[in-house]
């Protein structure tokens, strides 16, 4: 296959690797911005409660949010299939009417800080029945260890400063059914969000929940008075939990399940609880203590360590792609094979001992890489008198105080020759400069074992702390190769 075919190809597979890394991102955002106008819907909901009763509150936000829909899709789609409805109808049960009558009945008999905490495992329920239910959505380690740490930041938030725990067993009971009836919601959704428009789908799950809701209302305290309508916060909250929080909210979390999956999507959650403190504080004028801060901490650290990919190392960023004994053993004729036309080398411990002048063997290696179609040139932090003799000898381009780790020498390098971080390698001998910056650059990074042990009290240092690095490198290469 010629150069350029390959060229073409590699850039085809960059290209549907940052599409995917944008729908990706554009997955986090939407579950991020749901979450937060789904944690201040309780200031909305707070001030209905003055004039509406629960039952009251979810029909009118449901009727108002599939009145939206309905305008917007302007048409009436047939009924599918009993299959097809039957699912639809799971989904609306599941997710909209048991989970906010679940979570509205609990208020009434446990504190708001329990029915928090319960519901903040809805995320993990989600996990278990994706694990147990889907193929492509496995419980891990890091799914465990986010939801302990999350967890913890829930707790810290919700009761920001004042620990009051009050267990009520029916209370909490109807709370755990909520959280276990949204993970249900999560996971039969990932069914329909990739085979069916979503605003149908949310349309046809809104007027299934008002089926649901409305004789439940009318059994209770009947329909809604129109006489509070007259005032402006009450029309205000009424269209904000059903616009944004029902018709707009539950499109684009459908969305974020399609673009991240249902796991991840789900973690956000989490959030909820901080979203509702901020919300308060700002509104309502309540205290943030340190202990919510640091709650706040633990929640976004619990998300980040479930998002974790897998195979990530804490020292994942300084881990070389190849550790071989010495620059001289390397294989750069494979490697030209490979497709790679530039090296960049670090100079002292790389090439030569530290200080020592060009040899005749590294004078032999770039003669060596020229013939085989290579461009070269040298990376150094040391200075120019130290780095210009050198490259003089080898006949090739330097970068001296290039800044290593910063990626701007490893930039300017690559400029210099001509080639592109795809196509080109590096190569040094120590992890907190040489490989890091190399990683950071975005380049094809080998390690080569120091030339001489006799080096500067600071790099000396420095090999020591490379030590665990390369004991855990080294383990995970056993592991792989097993």
């Amino acid at each position: 296959m010629s150069r350029q075919l390959i060229n073409k190809h590699v850039k085809t597979e960059r290209d549907l690797e940052m599409t995917t890394d944008r729908k990706k991102a554009a997955g986090h955002i939407l579950a991020l911005l749901t979450i937060t106008v789904w944690g201040t819907t309780f200031v909305a909901t707070k001030t209905l409660l003055n004039h509406y009763d629960a039952l009251q509150i979810m029909l009118m936000r449901f009727f108002i949010a599939w009145v939206v829909l309905m305008l917007y899709t302007r048409k009436v789609e047939k009924p599918g299939g009993v299959k097809e409805e039957l699912g639809i109808f799971a989904l609306s049960l599941s997710g909209i009417t048991l989970y906010y009558y679940f979570e509205n009945t609990a208020l009434t008999y446990t504190l708001a800080a329990n029915v928090s905490i319960i519901l903040a495992a809805a995320p993990v329920f989600t996990a278990v029945l994706a694990h147990l239910f889907t193929r492509d959505e496995k419980l891990s380690g890091r799914t465990w260890a986010g939801f302990f740490i999350a967890i913890a930041g829930v707790v810290l938030v919700v009761f920001n400063g004042t620990f009051v725990l009050k267990l009520n067993p029916l209370g909490d009971a109807l709370s755990l059914l909520a959280a276990l009836s949204w993970a249900v919601y999560s996971v039969l959704l990932k069914s329909y969000v990739g085979h069916m428009d979503n605003w149908i789908l949310t349309r046809k799950m809104l007027f299934y929940a008002l089926l649901l809701t409305a004789p439940a209302a009318l059994w209770g305290k009947g329909l809604p008075q129109l006489s509070p309508l007259v005032r402006g916060d009450v029309i205000f909250c009424l269209l904000f939990l059903g616009v944004l929080g029902s018709a707009v909210c539950y499109i684009t979390w459908n969305i974020a399940i399609k673009r991240i999956g249902v796991v991840n999507t789900n973690n956000y959650i989490y959030l909820n609880p901080f979203v509702t403190m901020v919300c308060a504080a700002i509104v309502l004028k309540e205290p943030v203590t340190a202990a919510g801060v640091t709650g706040a901490v633990l929640i976004v650290g619990g998300i980040l360590v479930s998002e974790l990919p897998k195979g990530f190392s804490v020292f994942g960023g300084l881990y070389p792609r190849e550790y071989i004994a010495s620059t001289y053993e390397i294989d750069f004729e494979g490697l030209y094979q490979a497709g790679y036309r530039g090296v960049l080398f670090d100079v002292d411990n790389t090439l030569v001992p530290h200080d020592a002048p060009a040899d005749q063997r590294s004078i032999a290696l770039f003669e060596r890489l020229r013939k085989l179609g290579f461009s070269t040139c040298l990376i150094s932090n040391n200075k120019e008198p130290r780095v210009t003799p050198f490259a003089d000898a080898l006949k090739t381009q330097y970068v001296y105080k290039a800044g290593k780790p910063r990626r701007r020498g490893y930039q300017e390098g690559m400029k210099r020759m001509g080639t592109q971080k795809g196509d080109t390698l590096f190569v040094g001998d120590q992890l907190f400069t040489d490989i890091w910056g190399a990683n950071r650059a975005g380049m094809y990074s080998i390690l080569v074992k120091p030339m001489n042990p006799r080096e500067e009290i600071q790099i000396v240092l420095k090999r020591y702390l490379e030590k665990p690095v390369l004991y855990c490198y080294l383990r995970r290469q056993r592991r792989n190769s097993s």
